[in-house]
């Protein structure tokens, strides 16, 4: 995506030495130069823990459970018809290890292999003592819930910190409730309450399960200073770099070869208590048209071609309304587009809405772990 554009005046010579003198102030994770006890891994990957009856049958599951979840990230370079299990891309990346491997150094990041982010522990005999110890206290876990006689607990901070784990067991039989069929029946399931949990969808739950939103000092720094320029509370990757930020606008951006990852903040009077699909794009599309220019002269727009279905979500969050728009974007007259989501918060106390948005072009990329940064992000970002 090639974006023309000039940096706002807000953003001066003040503002950089501000930057530089500023306090780390952590946003959505701490910095910390202790990572010893730190979940690594990238958002959206889930490292699965199986038992040795599962060996010869392990990859073939996990082969033909892609694309069981609808993640809204189009495939729009097959062109596939709604109705085709490919046409969205998986919700998860999965990779799977033997129990055997649990406590072995992970070479990728030189902590043991139960320290990763998301994990999932197909454990149906209930041999894992941790699991059964922390389950047993309540207050660790996220959910628990019976699905055809399997019990499933979502746990967090089992080995490491920042680290949730889906134990799938099996405590009112010698584990015959449990079988293949039954995991590639209920893996929507499994990964849509997962997904909820690593983005924050979760009962709004600020806990941020994944290590992948790293922060360093110019991230922490960005964070308090636009803090206190909009009393918001970003939650933004260090890879970020600020490009522009206006009264009613702010735009951080991540430009590499292989893709442009981006996260934008738009500010507008709340002169209505709630929202249509057709005003909300409206809206989207008034900032874009205004601030994000192509090289060509044209401007950014949410595409209304049927491949790219857009999707508006009502919630409610202590007494507010929210609202979360998925979508594709288009850059009129070229052929970059790209997935988008959007939150659209009211502060009544300013009488504004507030939106939070993450856009990503990947042209050729897998874009299910980019987009899931950008999705954490939008949905760990508040109004302060």
């Amino acid at each position: 995506m090639r974006f023309t554009h000039l940096i706002s005046q807000n953003v001066t010579l003040k503002f950089l030495v501000v930057l530089a003198f500023t306090a780390i102030l952590p946003s959505c994770k701490e910095s910390s130069k202790d990572q010893t006890d730190m979940a690594s891994g990238r958002a959206a990957d889930i490292r699965v823990f199986y038992p040795p009856f599962l060996a010869d049958s392990i990859q073939d599951l996990f082969a033909s459970t892609l694309f069981s979840v609808d993640s809204n990230l189009v495939r729009f370079e097959e062109n596939r018809p709604a109705n085709d299990p490919q046409y969205y891309e998986s919700a998860f990346n999965f990779e799977l290890h033997p129990f055997s491997q649990m406590e072995e150094i992970d070479p990728a990041s030189n902590g043991v292999f139960q320290q990763h982010t998301l994990i999932w522990a197909i454990d149906p005999l209930s041999n894992l003592s941790d699991c059964e110890r922390l389950s047993a206290q309540g207050n660790s876990a996220f959910m628990d819930t019976v699905i055809e006689a399997v019990q499933c607990t979502w746990l967090k901070d089992v080995w490491s910190k920042q680290q949730v784990v889906l134990w799938i067991h099996d405590t009112h039989s010698a584990g015959e409730n449990f079988s293949l069929g039954w995991l590639k029946k209920h893996q929507a399931i499994l990964c849509g309450i997962t997904k909820a949990i690593e983005t924050g969808e979760f009962n709004h739950s600020k806990h941020n399960p994944t290590a992948v939103i790293e922060q360093n000092a110019y991230s922490d720094s960005i964070s308090q200073l636009l803090a206190g320029k909009y009393n918001l509370q970003l939650c933004l990757n260090a890879t970020l770099k600020l490009v522009q930020a206006t009264a009613d606008f702010v735009w951080l951006r991540n430009e590499n070869s292989q893709f442009h990852s981006n996260f934008m903040v738009n500010i507008f009077p709340a002169t209505e208590s709630s929202m249509s699909l057709d005003s909300v794009v409206a809206l989207r599309n008034h900032f874009t048209k205004k601030y994000l220019k192509t090289a060509e002269g044209t401007w950014v727009e949410i595409s209304s071609s049927g491949i790219f279905p857009t999707r508006l979500k009502k919630s409610n969050h202590n007494g507010n309304p929210e609202y979360y728009l998925t979508g594709w974007y288009t850059e009129l007259n070229t052929d970059r587009r790209g997935p988008f989501i959007r939150k659209i918060v009211l502060d009544k106390k300013n009488k504004r809405w507030v939106a939070f948005d993450g856009f990503l072009f990947a042209p050729n990329q897998p874009r299910v772990s980019l987009m899931r940064e950008l999705e954490i992000m939008v949905n760990h970002s508040f109004i302060k």
